[in-house]
């Protein structure tokens, strides 16, 4: 039996958001492995599953794997 409560991410287009969108994304960041902040991310990719959306990408400074989490205030949505 399947649990149907868990989405099949699908993948968006980050860059249909704004430049400066984007810019905050890729700016505002958290690396696990450097334990710092606002290093920057590349090679972004946007998925949304459910009611989550998050972004995936590698640190500016060590390659690793982020994600940013993407959380809207009521009224943004």
């Amino acid at each position: 039996m399947s649990n149907e409560t868990e989405a099949t991410p699908v993948l968006k287009n980050f860059f249909d958001r704004s430049i400066e969108e984007q810019q905050d994304f890729l700016q505002q960041t958290w690396c696990n492995e450097c334990m710092e902040m606002d290093l920057g991310m590349k090679n972004p990719q946007e998925f949304e599953a459910g009611d989550r959306a998050w972004i995936e990408g590698e640190c500016v400074k060590c390659g690793t794997k982020i994600i940013t989490e993407l959380v809207y205030e009521d009224d943004e949505v």
